[in-house]
């Protein structure tokens, strides 16, 4: 996508997402290294700051992960994609036909799963093709 000026940039749940991120990493540092906590929020502030930049600026580049939608967006998004799983299924690709030759668009809409085919020599339960082999009767 091209860069759009006019694009929202969220910047509330961007500062919640760098905020998080920065306490996450802080208490990492104060576990790790508790006497040089102090010495590291600069890093941190320096660190967020630029990740925030960086967010901002895809964000005007089309970027909307996950996190940064509302649910109401989710919610669209996964109401689209149902739709548009759903779309194909019910219209007839051309292939599916009924076992008479004859198509109708009520029997394309409401075809189940394939019946399973008749067992064959290769896929029947019974019993195997092969006989139990022995040291004896094994091919060398």
């Amino acid at each position: 996508m091209a860069f759009d000026a006019t694009r929202p940039v969220p910047w509330k749940r961007l500062l919640t997402f760098v905020g998080i991120y920065s306490m996450i990493v802080l208490g990492l540092f104060a576990i790790i290294r508790p006497g040089q906590v102090a010495r590291s929020l600069p890093g941190i502030v320096v660190g967020g700051t630029v990740a925030l930049t960086l967010m901002a600026v895809l964000t005007k580049f089309g970027w909307n992960p996950t996190m940064l939608r509302s649910k109401e967006e989710i919610a669209e998004a996964r109401a689209q994609r149902a739709a548009a799983k759903a779309k194909p299924a019910s219209s007839s690709s051309g292939k599916s036909t009924s076992r008479s030759g004859a198509s109708t668009a009520g029997e394309d809409a409401i075809e189940g799963p394939r019946p399973k085919p008749a067992p064959t020599k290769r896929t029947s339960t019974g019993a195997t093709n092969n006989p139990r082999r022995t040291r004896d009767t094994r091919k060398r």
